[in-house]
């Protein structure tokens, strides 16, 4: 009989020690899914502000960060333009071009988020792009706006040059840089007005802070360099499903991925 009881205080306390370890880390879980929803929204949002405090500094000023965060490429874009030269008609179509990338990230799905080992956790995420976010700079984008400009000089080689015989090499020049502004920016509306939405599915590492009892985003990579073993970070992030890259992150397994009790969220407009 006391074998019995002793037998059965065991089996209690066992199961009281189960149900505390797996409270434990459904509260971790949720901690760390709080610290990647703030994350994205904050990529969602197309700015900056306070992603410090919920990833490091080598993720903030990563790949990821610089191919998602709207407010970096709009950046980028302005540093290639001498703005203070820009007439009213060349502003506007600037600002209508960035008021587009400021929306290209439409929403996101966390797939899932599991506790692999004592302070580190990785979350399975898909990012919806109005776009796809390769087209900034690409070779193809490039090529595209060369062969717009020769036409345009090629179609209008009379007008260019009675434009410098009777307003001067100056204004012309000042002319002429409006107009290859334009080009860039029909180019730029042309491509998104053709393209498809995107999904892309990533993975983001986290580590708890025990000083502060927060996580914090440490690492991106892509779905399948994650579920292969691979180490690359999320550069040139290519489209989930695309099979043209062997880095591309794979949509449909993201979603397959089993959610840890009810860990799938989404944000969408």
């Amino acid at each position: 009989m006391n074998i019995c009881k002793k037998i059965g205080s065991l089996a209690i306390v066992l199961t009281l020690s189960t149900t505390a370890l797996l409270g434990c880390a459904s509260q971790e879980r949720t901690a760390a899914k709080e610290t990647v929803t703030a994350f994205l929204d904050i990529v969602k949002s197309g700015t900056n502000d306070n992603i410090e405090q919920y990833a490091t500094k080598e993720v903030t000023s990563g790949e990821f960060v610089k191919t998602f965060d709207s407010e970096y490429l709009i950046e980028q874009f302005k540093q290639g333009i001498e703005t203070e030269e820009l007439d009213s008609e060349t502003s506007t179509l600037l600002n209508e071009l960035y008021s587009k990338i400021s929306g290209m990230v439409t929403g996101y799905e966390i797939t899932k988020v599991s506790i692999d080992k004592k302070n580190t956790a990785n979350a399975i995420v898909k990012i919806n792009t109005e776009f796809p976010v390769n087209i900034f700079g690409s070779d193809e984008t490039t090529a595209k706006i060369k062969e717009a400009a020769e036409k345009y000089h090629a179609e209008h080689d009379e007008e260019i040059s009675k434009m410098y015989e009777d307003l001067g090499e100056e204004e012309a020049e000042a002319q002429l840089y409006q107009k290859r502004i334009q080009i860039v920016v029909d180019t730029y509306n042309k491509i998104i007005s053709e393209a498809k939405p995107e999904t892309y599915a990533i993975v983001l590492s986290l580590e708890k802070n025990t000083e502060t009892d927060s996580w914090n985003v440490t690492s991106v990579s892509s779905f399948d360099s994650s579920v292969n073993g691979k180490t690359e970070a999320a550069t040139e992030t290519a489209p989930a499903g695309d099979n043209s890259s062997e880095e591309a992150g794979s949509a449909e397994e993201a979603s397959s991925a089993a959610p840890d009790e009810a860990e799938t969220e989404s944000s969408d407009n």
